[in-house]
């Protein structure tokens, strides 16, 4: 049993663009234009500026998990070789002074870590760079406009 196949091809016909006419608007049409795309454009700037902080925040949580973990482990290596160093020394003093000498350069040290660690910390890294910036070039195109 044979079957003939006929091959149906569609030609569709590509819209043909239609003339607009040029037409000028009343300026106060123009003015409320600008008014309302410039209201959108803001309303656009800050989503897009409460979603590069949530990203920032986000980030920066998952580092403080991180580095918390971190530290926990570290600390206890550390405590565990203050007390190496402490039988050590209590080899040739008293543990009590080995004990002192050990303390007080571990504090010490830390102090040093923190005072740079504060140094370095700055407040404006959660600041939305990209929107700022883009928020600036906006601002100069409206001035731009509406000159």
């Amino acid at each position: 049993m044979t079957q003939n196949a006929q091959t149906v091809t569609v030609v569709r016909e590509r819209p043909r663009p239609v003339a607009v006419a040029a037409r000028e608007q009343p300026i106060s049409e123009v003015l409320v234009e600008l008014w309302e795309n410039s209201q959108e454009l803001v309303r656009r700037e800050f989503e897009l500026a409460s979603l590069e902080l949530d990203e920032r925040i986000a980030r920066a949580k998952k580092d403080a998990a991180a580095a918390a973990t971190g530290s926990a482990v570290l600390y206890g290596g550390v405590l565990c070789l203050h007390a190496a160093v402490i039988l050590l020394l209590s080899k040739v003093m008293d543990a009590w002074v080995a004990a002192l000498i050990v303390g007080a350069a571990a504090a010490a040290g830390g102090a040093a870590l923190l005072m740079k660690v504060r140094k370095d910390v700055r407040t404006g890294e959660l600041a939305p760079k990209r929107t700022a910036r883009t928020i600036r070039e906006d601002v100069a195109m409206i001035k731009e406009v509406t000159r």
